[in-house]
Order: C-alpha cells, then structure tokens, then sequence
C-alpha cells in the first residue's frame, strides 16, 4: 500500500499575499493601459483611472517591502533565494520545460527556473515603481527623468515593463493550468498530498 504524505508549502501569508497582489496587479495593468489610452474605457473617468492607479501604486510598493522583509526575516531565502543549491538542477529544468527530456528534475519548493524569474522579476518591478514615481513627481525625481532622455522616455521605458508583467501573467497562467491540480490548490489550502517517494499526483 503506498504512503502518502501532506506537504504544506505555502503558508497563509504566501496565500494572502499571492491574491492581494493577483488583485493589485491586474487593477494597476488595466488603469495603466486607460491612462495610456483612454478609448480602453474600464473606470469610467480618467480621474478614477489616475485614482485607482495612484492609490495601488502604494499597495505595490507595500508588497514589495513586505516581501523583501519576508525573504529574509522568515528565512524564505534558503528556499527561494538564488543560491548555489536551488539553483543546481537549472539545466535539468530547461530540458524539461523545452521538451528534450521527460524527466523532471528533483527541487526544493521553486525549480531554478522559478526563483530566476521572481528575482529578476523582483528587480523590474523596482524600476516600475521608481518609474512610476518619476512620473508622478518629476521635478522630485530629476536624475531618473534625464537618465530616461525626459518624460516621454519615462513612459515609454514603463509602458514597456508594464507589458513585461503582461508577458509573465501568461506565462504563469500557462504553466499552473498545465500542472496537476492538486498543486495549484495549494494555493488555497496551503498544502498537497504525495507519494512518500516523492512524486507528485494528482487525488
């Protein structure tokens, strides 16, 4: 008879966390694209739009520090971080994401491929927000305008990156519709059931 075991790997502050920031990114994708181009009518008036904007820029910058205390004060960097033991099975796991092997290869809580990608992810979104604010308050923030070329540079550098969490958002969307089930529960509940030996399944 096999064993099965309960694997918790995410807590109720990942879980949280991960859906108020779902929510935040998509209202500040949707306001962004109504300021950029106003006939994408999803807020009504392009004051409301600004609002919506304005106001989730702060809870994005909230998330962000959040998370950078998380990283480090609950100890999530030996699991997540880029270090040398997380991210050892890299070539293994592009092999296995472009098809050149069905093997999938052993890993912590992220593959390689994962924690590479919020890391740099987590880098873009630093510049999205110094970006942000460089709009909002450009007489403040004069050495990123004149870095970017002026404030047309501003937006065009952060209309850019703004298409890059796009990009992400359906990548991510992508790979959790193609994963067995039980995992994208977790999210939810927290945990998964597998075998002892470690391989993932479905109930």
């Amino acid at each position: 008879m096999s064993t099965w075991q309960r694997i918790r790997n995410h807590d109720i502050i990942e879980r949280v966390g991960h859906w108020i920031h779902l929510v935040n990114m998509v209202l500040l994708i949707l306001s962004g694209i109504q300021i950029h181009a106003p006939w994408f009518n999803v807020f009504g008036s392009m004051n409301t739009a600004r609002l919506v904007h304005f106001v989730d820029m702060y809870v994005f910058l909230f998330i962000g520090v959040f998370h950078v205390y998380q990283f480090f004060a609950a100890g999530k960097w030996r699991t997540a971080g880029p270090t040398l033991s997380n991210l050892k099975s890299t070539g293994g796991t592009i092999k296995y994401y472009l098809f050149l092997t069905d093997r999938k290869p052993l890993f912590n809580k992220y593959n390689p491929l994962q924690i590479i990608t919020y890391f740099l992810l987590f880098a873009i979104s630093a510049v999205q927000a110094v970006l942000g604010f460089a709009l909002y308050w450009p007489m403040r923030l004069p050495v990123v305008v004149d870095a970017f070329g002026g404030l047309m540079g501003v937006r065009q550098a952060h209309y850019i990156l703004a298409w890059v969490f796009i990009a992400f958002t359906a990548a991510h969307l992508y790979l959790v519709l193609t994963q067995p089930l039980t995992l994208t529960r977790s999210m939810v509940t927290g945990s998964y059931w597998r075998r002892a030996k470690g391989q993932r399944v479905s109930p």
